[in-house]
């Protein structure tokens, strides 16, 4: 499993601040200064969670709150 961080609120400065304040460093970070990505993908609120197959194909996505024990069953 990997795991990509899509941003595009604020500034890439501020979002790897972020990274960093979390330690979630090893996390990729895609970022667009523009909404784009997240109309295409269905965004309307943070947080969101995207769940994607090897072959990019939508598994199961998540407005609000991304719960652990749904995204685990989600990977069975």
């Amino acid at each position: 499993m990997k795991v990509v961080g899509l941003g595009t609120q604020d500034s890439l400065p501020e979002a790897k601040e972020f990274q960093e304040e979390f330690n979630i460093s090893s996390t990729e970070l895609l970022w667009e200064d523009g909404f784009d990505s997240w109309q295409a993908l269905g965004i309307s609120a943070q947080p969101a969670g995207i769940l994607l197959d090897a072959d990019g194909e939508v598994v199961r996505s998540w407005q609000g709150p991304v719960p652990p024990d749904e995204v685990l069953a989600a990977l069975a």
